[in-house]
């Protein structure tokens, strides 16, 4: 919960783009906005902005954000969304921590694009320090450092000379967004690391737009919504002595924290509506969904219709089958949509086959209507089914349709439901994202009547996945370098099943997934057509060959930094990996991956003998401090999880190893469990760890049993062993 994460929404920004405005008319401009930017902002007379002292109860705090106000505007003109934001927080700083967090911004002053629908954005910033004999300075902006200078991209940084515990930092960030697309939401959870004195919101959206709001966690009554004298819709929020958020991991921010959502609608819709309910959800599914017919999906969905006979046909021949059962033609039509939607190219847009593009995703009513139409072809029955991810909340929490998640749920004839969700390259039939388990969903049926859809309309629950789905295991064989006791060599395998494996996707290359899901799917296609690179575009090829090469040179990299993520010590010298099992689909065996690499760090020199820091072959654990010993919000972790560890140890000879009785623990309860336990056979000693997390979501009361085994697993972590020469 960065102090500058409140304004992130506007600045995830990923497309570049190309402006053309001379340099010095552009930078002029700019300066004599950030006149006026601050001009308006220093010269404000809110009083909250004046205060200097902190009130004795946070003396012993690390800050204290003495003042906080979030503002916004939102107009709408020329087909333009105009949107300015502007985060003002003045802050004391008590330690050294909160020190260093301060002493360095950064800005994104500017992004420019001109894909797609387009957008402009520009942002100022002022920051003052003010010392404790009232003394105040301003930081010159013009020391700000380009981090990034492109035309149409420019990112700077500017570090805070001079400052000191016992300081006040008061600085602003206004953002400018011009764009020609509906603004994204706004999603304000109130509470920061550290206490808060006075906050206060204020948000005007013009009144020609539509407003979709919640206002959640909280009372109903701090939220003031009014009109100023244009008609523009205010909403104003004003809290006092916020207490500081401590409970920073497997926390919901949108579930827990005092939120304001808002959600902007056009089309001459100016209602102002406090979110959606179920009326508004089920004339959404059984209408507006469904009645989008086959033409509105245009080219992409007559191909696949065209050309999945012949992929039917290939899969029979191939594998040798006389006919396919429901449920195999489902899971067949499931991975030949995800193969065209996912695995294929069909931009002209630059070529990009790096870590980026395992991370597309796609719209989930266009897979949830491609899955429902291909299905009806084959006679397979199904109904929709639309639900809201656990990080926003629950169905009864929904702002708008555009808060929901859409897929198919087909009932193939002798088989259990399968669940058709599609949000990346990795997913898989019959399995839900980890983000919508434990969700309530609606579901409706896709065909019938007016009357009969409306009539299928109800509410599920869908299942959670258990600990025994989600599983790392890892084993070790672990080697002391016979010229260097002091350089360990490991050979690793990693095995990852169930939502676990999404860990790993950066491990994979995406020309070896796409050569393994052309096989898969039995693809009549050529590669080139698969990459929109043949005919006027064959130039295309070689450039993706080069593109390719150049991925699996940058994957060293990826595994040099992962490693060292994992023991916080980078690997020396030359690091090899193998990829065993792609794991991409779910009859095919378990994502599997082989690494050798040499760390240098876990064990010293005493004497003749040496100290191995054993503990860490097990990678870094979660280390509570006293602060997270008490929780007051819910536990919600993406999915209850085992992760497992086998770590052989071989004692080199003349040498035996000592304390290793230290090793075996056990703490099982019901929120999860960590058990080690070691057993010394001749020159090896095996360990065996197994840490589970029970469940996904845990109430705050269970924290304490969750203390126990992550303390367990922390100690285990900083156990040492002697390695003594006999």
């Amino acid at each position: 919960m960065h102090h500058l994460k409140k304004a992130t929404f506007l600045l995830l920004l990923i497309y570049t783009g190309y402006t053309s405005v001379g340099q010095s008319k552009q930078e002029r401009e700019y300066q004599e906005e950030s006149e006026e930017v601050k001009h308006e902002i220093w010269d404000d007379k809110d009083a909250a902005f004046k205060v200097t002292e902190v009130p004795e109860k946070y003396n012993n705090e690390s800050a204290v954000i003495l003042a906080l106000k979030f503002s916004m505007g939102a107009d709408h003109s020329r087909r333009q969304e105009h949107l300015a934001t502007t985060l003002h927080q003045r802050i004391k700083i008590q330690d050294k921590a909160a020190l260093e967090e301060y002493s360095e911004f950064n800005i994104q002053k500017l992004k420019n694009s001109s894909w797609s629908r387009g957008f402009k954005l520009v942002s100022y910033m002022g920051i003052r320090i003010i010392k404790p004999n009232g003394q105040q300075r301003d930081i010159d902006m013009k020391e700000a450092v380009n981090v990034k200078n492109e035309s149409g991209d420019k990112k700077q940084k500017i570090a805070i000379s001079d400052l000191q515990v016992g300081d006040i930092i008061d600085y602003y960030m206004r953002i400018n967004k011009d764009e020609a697309a509906i603004p994204d939401p706004l999603d304000y959870s109130i509470g920061e690391r550290y206490p808060i004195l006075n906050f206060s919101l204020d948000v005007r959206i013009a009144r020609k737009m539509g407003i979709y709001w919640r206002y959640l966690n909280a009372k109903d009554s701090e939220l003031k919504r009014s009109k100023d004298e244009d008609g523009n819709n205010v909403f104003t929020i004003n809290k006092k002595d916020i207490p500081k958020v401590t409970d920073e991991r497997w926390l919901y921010e949108k579930r827990t924290l005092p939120t304001l959502r808002i959600f902007y609608i056009r089309d001459g819709n100016t209602d102002v509506v406090n979110g959606i309910n179920e009326e508004d959800i089920k004339e959404y599914l059984t209408y507006q969904i469904i009645s989008v017919g086959t033409l509105e999906y245009g080219a992409n969905f007559q191909m696949m219709k065209r050309e999945f006979p012949k992929i039917k046909n290939n899969f029979l021949k191939d594998e040798n089958l006389k006919t396919l059962t429901p449920e195999q033609l489902t899971e067949l039509i499931y991975y030949y949509i995800r193969y065209c939607t996912l695995y294929r190219d069909y931009t002209m847009s630059t070529i990009d086959v790096g870590q980026n593009r395992k991370y597309y995703t796609p719209r989930s009513h266009y897979i949830a209507n491609s899955m429902r139409l291909l299905l009806q072809e084959y006679d397979i029955p199904c109904v929709l089914a639309a639900a809201v991810p656990r990080s926003e909340g629950t169905l009864n929490d929904a702002v708008s349709v555009n808060d929901l998640e859409y897929f198919i749920i087909a009932n193939p004839e002798g088989s259990k439901p399968v669940y058709c969700y599609m949000g990346s390259m990795f997913c898989y039939p019959g399995e839900l994202p980890s983000s919508l388990e434990g969700q309530e969903a609606y579901t409706v049926a896709v065909t019938g009547s007016k009357r009969e859809k409306e009539n299928s309309f109800k509410r599920i629950t869908l299942p959670f996945s258990k600990k025994e789905d989600n599983i790392s295991a890892e084993t070790l064989d672990i080697t002391f370098k016979a010229d260097n006791l002091q350089q360990l060599n490991f050979v690793r395998n990693i095995s990852a099943k169930g939502q676990y494996r999404y860990t790993y996707m950066d491990m994979l290359l995406y020309e070896d997934m796409l050569k393994q899901e052309r096989n898969r799917v039995h693809t009549p296609t050529m590669l080139n057509e698969d990459l929109n690179a043949q005919g006027a575009l064959h130039k295309r090829y070689p450039e993706y060959l080069e593109a390719f090469s150049k991925a699996r040179k940058d994957m060293q990299e990826t595994v040099v930094s992962n490693i060292n993520t994992d023991y916080d010590i980078k690997p020396t010298d030359s690091t090899t990996y193998e990829i065993i099992e792609q794991g991409l689909q779910h009859r095919s065996p378990p994502f599997a991956m082989r690494q050798n690499f040499t760390l240098d760090g876990l064990v010293k020199k005493a004497g003749n003998n040496y100290i191995v820091d054993i503990g860490k072959l097990i990678s870094g654990q979660i280390e509570l401090t006293t602060e997270q010993r008490t929780r007051s919000y819910d536990i919600n972790m993406s999915f209850a999880r085992t992760v497992a560890y086998q770590v052989t140890v071989n004692i080199p000879e003349g040498y035996k190893l000592e304390g290793s009785e230290n090793l075996n623990k056990s703490v099982i309860n019901d929120a999860g469990s960590f058990v080690s336990s070691t057993k010394q056979e001749g020159n090896t000693l095996v360990l065996t760890v197994r840490k589970c997390y029970n469940h996904a979501y845990e109430p705050a009361a269970s924290w304490p049993q969750m203390i126990a085994f992550l303390d367990a697993a922390a100690d285990f972590n900083k156990q040492k062993v002697l390695l003594k020469r006999i």
